[in-house]
């Protein structure tokens, strides 16, 4: 894939670098939860749709079709968890609202509008900070912008570029039978290199969302559900005292 040879990698060999130090946090958004609410929201789970014919074309096909479904929709809810982290966000090309999860490490709230960041830490993400070198006021929204290096590792949880440059496929891939998401129909297609494998269902009515990714590898792989298609993020300043991020 275009990126996806590359987002395999960021996304499982970039988890141990992620826990080990705050910044940079560049590319520590990885997996997903597994919901029954996949898709909800996405023309392409709800009842009565349509079949969309993705599940007869050849894998690769089924695999650009969704990642640009997902970009067009213009944001989405996207859920992650992996053995040391987990996040709900919502995203679109500009804003991203929700909560990030290290586990071990304690955790923080981000909001991105355009380009205002705010983010907010726990006690033990500050105190996890500061024994790396760095010092991050607990419990208080600070807002900075994407120049500034803390709200810059905060906000590199979100992946604008799901929207801006979607993935194509350049690997091989092979496509599973037909089968069942959260209540969705979807078709899962497979992508398998250096023993390591990962499946995207795609929603074979309505709009051909990817609505969920699996990794069969476990320990720092990630799992990804995608949901809530095109409803409106809603990014706005949070309410109470700000104070001027630290450069880090």
């Amino acid at each position: 894939m275009k990126s996806t040879r590359v987002r395999f990698v960021r996304r499982t060999a970039t988890a141990v670098a992620c826990a080990a130090v705050l910044l940079p946090l560049t590319a520590c958004n990885d997996s997903a939860v597994e919901s029954d609410d996949a898709g909800k929201g996405s023309q392409g789970t709800h009842a009565g749709a349509k079949p969309n014919g993705v599940d007869k074309l050849a894998a690769k096909e089924i695999y650009d079709k969704g990642m640009q479904a997902n970009a067009d929709a213009g944001s989405f809810r996207e859920q992650m968890q992996r053995s040391d982290a987990k996040s709900d966000l919502r995203l679109s090309a500009t804003e991203c609202v929700g909560k990030v999860d290290l586990l071990q490490h304690g955790s923080f709230e981000v909001i991105r509008k355009d380009s205002d960041i705010w983010g907010k830490v726990d006690a033990a993400f500050a105190a996890w900070a500061k024994e790396n070198g760095e010092v991050v006021p607990a419990d208080k929204w600070m807002h900075g912008g994407p120049e500034n290096t803390v709200m810059k590792a905060l906000s590199s949880y979100c992946h604008h570029e799901q929207f801006t440059k979607p993935d194509t496929a350049d690997v091989e891939m092979t496509k599973g039978p037909v089968t069942r998401v959260g209540g969705a129909s979807v078709v899962p297609i497979t992508q398998k290199e250096a023993g390591k494998s990962r499946t995207y269902y795609v929603a074979t009515t309505g709009t051909p969302n990817v609505v969920k990714e699996d990794s069969t590898t476990g320990g720092q792989a990630p799992d990804l559900v995608f949901s809530e298609f095109g409803v409106a993020v809603g990014a706005k300043a949070p309410a109470g005292p700000i104070v001027e991020a630290p450069q880090g």
